[in-house]
């Protein structure tokens, strides 16, 4: 699995538990993260990972991870417009969560046009993350509401 891949699953599972903990802040969220799953550090990656290779991975990950993090609370209220405006006759809280916060996280990317992802790649890992995560008909509902928001908001002419 790669490290993006793995980045944005541990980011599902963290927003996920901030739905439980509206108050947390991002870094609490983490915190959290960290404790359940016993990982003693910030080092996110997996044990299998050789020494040398672990730092900086571990580093990466946790920078991509704080930045979707990030993105989506500062930008939440925007996400949750376009969702709704792609989503006809859905409210945000209608949405199951892992399909909400798979959602909210693949809007944060697309709507920020400076992350250098281009927009397949964030369609593609959120209907895989949608497949390992969610119901059968998970991944069909996440791929056709971000289509329709990368649609909304033009992103398909910005990034390739």
């Amino acid at each position: 699995m790669g490290l993006r891949r793995r980045s944005r699953e541990k980011t599902l599972q963290i927003l996920y538990s901030m739905e439980f903990n509206k108050n947390q802040t991002i870094q609490e969220a983490v915190e959290s993260y960290l404790t359940y799953f016993n990982i003693a550090s910030m080092k996110w990656s997996d044990k299998n990972e050789t020494q040398n290779n672990n730092n900086e991975s571990s580093e990466e990950e946790s920078v991509f991870i704080t930045y979707l993090l990030t993105t989506v609370k500062t930008n939440l209220k925007e996400i949750e417009r376009l969702i709704e405006e792609a989503a006809i006759n859905w409210r945000i809280e209608r949405i199951a969560l892992i399909e909400r916060n798979i959602l909210r996280m693949s809007v944060a990317e697309l709507i920020d046009e400076n992350n250098g992802v281009p927009f397949k790649a964030t369609i593609n890992e959120a209907i895989d993350i949608a497949k390992k995560f969610g119901s059968k008909e998970s991944s069909s509902f996440v791929n056709g509401i971000i289509n329709k928001v990368a649609d909304i908001i033009d992103i398909k002419n910005k990034k390739l």
